[in-house]
């Protein structure tokens, strides 16, 4: 996201700069054809009407007719410098030029580019807002999650089996570093000799409330015809969050196949 925001600022910077630069040099061009048609437009205006009639080629057609007349002298007329190198004429000469379009193009791509980087800008700014919220929420939901459940150590195991039934029993404790708790209830899960799952069974530990160091018998029947080759047993909270716990038995337990 960080580099996308530098991106899109160094191209707004760029297409600004250079709409800058061609701003200018139309500007700098029209002013300088301005002063050109000012500069011709006084040099014409400053020669005298008479001057055009008074032509040496009309004197020398007809030398014994013409009568000698002296034109009074023309007033000195200074030369303006922006057109001292060549005619009055050739300033209003048809020049072909290149078209304007060019440039035209050019300032509209380049206020589209920055309009273009202004969206995004603003878009982006607008994203950036979201995933700092999340990452808040989610840093405190990870804070939340790093603080340890509550763990059970499984003291004892055993089962037996009936026609449609499976029992299973077992003794649990609250160690006495681990925290209060309420309603706990032990499910069972079992499965035959594929790994396919078969049933399960519910029931709630003997003690209800279990402070930190007390221990608790339970007793879960599992409602199964099959043969049951394992099972394997889970412990959850009153609020339904899993409740870790510790296998302190010398053996693991083994399911009844009969």
């Amino acid at each position: 996201m960080d580099t996308t925001l530098v991106t899109v600022t160094l191209l707004s910077l760029g297409m600004a700069g250079a709409l800058s630069v061609i701003v200018w040099r139309m500007l700098r061009d029209e002013k300088q054809r301005s002063e050109a048609r000012i500069a011709a437009l006084a040099v014409l205006a400053a020669r005298p009407a008479s001057s055009s009639s008074s032509s040496p080629r009309l004197q020398s057609a007809s030398p014994a007719l013409a009568m000698p007349l002296k034109p009074a002298p023309a007033p000195p007329v200074k030369a303006s410098p922006v057109v001292a190198s060549g005619s009055a004429t050739a300033l209003f000469e048809e020049h072909v030029e290149e078209s304007p379009w060019k440039n035209r193009f050019a300032v509209m791509t380049a206020l589209g580019l920055v309009l273009a980087s202004i969206i995004l800008f603003a878009l982006a700014a607008n994203t950036s807002k979201a995933p700092a919220h999340a990452a808040a929420g989610g840093a405190a939901t990870k804070n939340a999650a790093a603080v340890p459940a509550a763990g059970l150590e499984l003291i004892s195991l055993r089962d037996s089996r009936q026609a449609e039934s499976l029992t299973i029993t077992g003794l649990v404790r609250n160690p006495g570093q681990g925290a209060p708790l309420d309603r706990v209830t032990v499910t069972a899960y079992t499965f035959d000799d594929k790994g396919s799952f078969l049933a399960s069974g519910r029931a709630l530990i003997d003690v209800t409330a279990l402070a930190p160091g007390d221990e608790s018998p339970f007793v879960v029947s599992v409602p199964v015809s099959e043969t049951v080759a394992r099972y394997r047993i889970g412990f959850r909270g009153e609020d339904g969050r899993v409740i870790a716990h510790v296998d302190k038995r010398q053996q693991g337990p083994i399911a009844a196949n009969w």
